[in-house]
């Protein structure tokens, strides 16, 4: 059998960075834990997010009706970007200027989801990009997706689009079909998945020294900065 885990991601895109901004609390708990969390997507924003496994089923036998109740409460997903850094990044997910983000890569992520899913990790562990269209396209593509297709993507699929207006957060999604309750987390490794970490630009300069120097007695070897997109840049020299 073929397996589809990596979906609407090209090959070349396997290995190159994607971003994750969170709550430093939260980043600090996922590093000594070393645990990852994915949440179930009825707690995502926009309501085209969770569109088809929240649909009504009608059994035209005897006309009654159902829901995917079943399937949607296995379902969990944890959200990344393509983008490396911009400021509307930092003032949604780091409101408080107490954020970090993350860097890792697509295949890394997924890896790590996998090894904890055991065997049934090639049909229920999927890493994808979404696609961004109108809502007449969303629905038409939601109406023909394979949802129980052999190799277990449909419902990780119909969880990877979203509309237009969203296009600017060029999103990628962790998503797992087997688990529980309303969040699901699977071990890592911290020290290899994150490649990166890199504290919130506005953070005052004397915490980020402590965060800096707690990660370096953890012994992470990885890249530690504050943001320098704020930085002023060095005075402009004119010659007349």
């Amino acid at each position: 059998m073929t397996y589809n885990n990596y979906i609407n991601l090209e090959k070349g895109e396997l290995d190159k960075s994607i971003y994750r901004i969170m709550p430093t609390y939260r980043f600090f708990q996922c590093f000594n834990e070393k645990k990852l969390v994915l949440v179930t997507p009825s707690k995502w924003d926009d309501p085209f997010e969770n569109y088809l496994l929240s649909a009504k089923i009608k059994n035209t036998s005897d006309g009654s009706y159902g829901d995917m109740s079943g399937i949607r409460d296995k379902v969990f997903g944890q959200c990344w970007t393509q983008h490396r850094e911009t400021d509307a990044m930092w003032r949604i997910y780091s409101a408080d200027t107490n954020g970090v983000k993350v860097r890792t890569t697509p295949r890394k992520l997924l890896q790590a989801l996998k090894k904890s899913l055991g065997p049934s990790a090639d049909i229920t562990g999927f890493i994808g990009k979404v696609q961004y269209k109108t809502q007449k396209e969303l629905v038409f593509s939601l109406e023909n997706i394979e949802l129980f297709n052999s190799n277990g993507s449909g419902i990780a699929e119909s969880l990877l689009y979203k509309r237009k207006e969203f296009s600017h957060e060029k999103e990628i999604r962790l998503i797992s079909t087997e688990g529980n309750n309303f969040i699901y987390s699977f071990n890592i490794d911290p020290y290899s998945l994150f490649e990166e970490v890199v504290f919130d630009p506005r953070m005052d300069k004397y915490l980020y020294e402590v965060y800096r120097n707690d990660l370096k007695t953890k012994k992470f070897t990885g890249r530690i900065a504050r943001s320098a997109l704020y930085k002023p840049p060095k005075e402009l020299l004119i010659k007349i």
